[in-house]
C-alpha cells in the first residue's frame, strides 16, 4: 500500500487532497511493521520528510530518545489531518508544516524518515540532498520506497483479510491501487537506489526488501562526518 507524495511531484497535489482522509482511516499490518522497524533507528531531533498524516508519530511518542518531531508535507489535507493526530499525541515537541521537502531550510535534524514518498519525486537527487543538508553528520536517515517487484494485488487481497469490514477500505484499496499503477509512479531497484543515496553523500548502514512481500526497499542511511 502506498502513501502520499510531499515534493515536487509528478503527481498533482490534488491526488493527496483528495486522498488524505482515505489514507489517515486505514492502516494494514504490513504499514504497521514499516513503521515500528523505521522507529528502531530513529531518535533525537527527528524530520519526516512526506509525513502525510504523521502516522509514524504515535509510534515515535512513546520513545524517551525522542525529543522532538517535524513533520513536512505538501498537501494541505495531510497537514490539516496530521495536526489532528498530533494533537491526540499531545507532545510538546511534535509539529507538523505545509511545505515542499526542498524549500524546508532548517538544520540540525539528528536522524529522518520518509516512507513511501519518493516514488512520486521527479527530481529525487535534489531532494535526497535537501534532506542531506538538513541532518547533522552521523544523522541516521530511513528511507522506504516501494521497486518495481510490488506485488499490488496481491498486497491488495492481504489488506483486504483484515480489513474487509472496515468502512473505507474498499475505497482505499482503489485509489491505492491508481496510484499505484500510475505512469507517474517511480518505483526504482534497490540497486539504483543506492546508487542515488551514496552520489549524495550518504553512507548504507543496512539494505533490504523484507516488507510488502519484497515489493519495499528500506534502507538505513548515515550521513558522513
Amino acid at each position: 500500500m502506498t502513501q502520499s507524495v510531499h515534493t515536487t511531484s509528478s503527481y498533482p497535489v490534488s491526488e493527496w487532497d483528495n486522498y488524505a482522509e482515505l489514507f489517515a482511516s486505514v492502516t494494514t499490518s504490513m504499514q504497521v511493521a514499516v513503521y515500528k522497524e523505521a522507529c528502531l533507528h530513529l531518535s533525537g531531533a527527528i524530520v519526516d520528510c512526506g509525513c502525510g498524516s504523521a502516522k509514524i508519530a504515535p509510534f515515535l511518542a512513546a520513545n524517551k530518545s525522542v525529543f522532538s518531531y517535524t513533520g513536512i508535507d505538501l498537501s494541505e489535507a495531510m497537514v490539516k489531518i496530521a495536526q489532528g493526530i498530533l494533537q491526540k499525541v499531545n507532545h510538546p515537541r511534535f509539529t507538523v508544516q505545509q511545505s515542499s521537502i526542498e524549500s524546508v531550510h532548517v538544520e540540525g535534524f539528528t536522524s529522518g524518515v520518509s516512507i513511501q514518498s519518493y516514488y512520486s519525486w521527479t527530481k529525487p537527487e535534489r531532494v535526497l540532498q535537501a534532506i542531506h543538508s538538513m541532518l547533522v553528520p552521523q544523522a541516521v536517515f530511513v528511507l522506504a520506497t516501494p521497486n518495481k517487484q510490488l506485488p499490488v494485488d496481491t498486497l491488495a487481497r492481504e489488506a483486504e483479510q483484515e480489513l474487509l469490514a472496515h468502512p473505507n477500505f474498499g475505497a482505499y484499496r482503489a485509489y491505492n491501487l491508481q496510484l499505484a499503477t500510475s505512469p507517474n509512479a517511480h518505483f526504482i531497484d534497490i540497486d539504483d537506489l543506492i546508487g542515488q543515496v551514496r552520489q549524495v553523500g550518504f553512507q548504507v548502514q543496512e539494505a533490504h526488501q523484507r516488507h510488502f512481500r519484497g515489493g519495499l526497499n528500506f534502507l538505513v542511511l548515515t550521513k558522513g562526518i
